[in-house]
């Protein structure tokens, strides 16, 4: 039975476990507090937690979070960065920082989670060097709205033509009458 102040921790992660809509596990050991409050700062000015969280404490807070598989990750010493907003700006947030960093001991991606999925540290790099979910759906919406743009031009275009003719055969006509 989990003391009073670790039912706390417990149910404060399992609370962001829920809302978050991606993580990434990295072991931070060797790193100075220094250090880690410095990631913690630079994380925080884009809206992600850090938290360092003991395995057994993390993993009871992923099961009252439904998070499936992801005891085979929490090994050693684990400290879990979630995001809120945006899937991958944990990812980016974390490997600018250790691409960045001057430090001896950098943090080691340990794995992820996309959405309910724990993703491997591979697929975490990748994910970072996704572009943000804005720009997506702005391409998206741009892809789907040239053709739809260009269909309309060829479907208005014999309506415009007459109304134009007509309109030329109006002034002809109009011009004939003053004369």
């Amino acid at each position: 039975m989990p003391t009073e102040a670790k039912a706390t921790i417990i149910e404060g992660l399992a609370e962001r476990l829920r809302r978050m809509r991606a993580a990434v596990l990295l072991q931070t050991q060797g790193m100075t507090v220094a250090e880690i409050t410095d990631l913690r700062r630079r994380l925080s000015n884009n809206g992600i937690d850090l938290q360092v969280a003991k395995n057994t404490l993390l993993r009871i807070a992923s099961e009252r979070a439904h998070l499936e598989n992801l005891e085979p990750l929490l090994h050693g010493q684990t400290t879990i960065a979630l995001g809120y907003d945006d899937e991958v700006a944990v990812a980016k947030a974390i490997t600018d920082f250790l691409r960045t960093a001057r430090i001896p001991h950098p943090p080691v991606i340990k794995s992820g989670i996309l959405g309910r999925t724990p993703i491997k540290a591979e697929q975490v790099e990748a994910l970072a060097k996704t572009p943000p979910m804005n720009q997506v759906r702005a391409n998206v919406v741009g892809t789907i709205q040239g053709p739809l743009s260009q269909t309309y031009g060829v479907l208005s275009a014999p309506l415009r033509d007459l109304i134009n003719t007509l309109e030329s055969r109006i002034r002809q006509l109009g011009d004939a009458e003053a004369a």
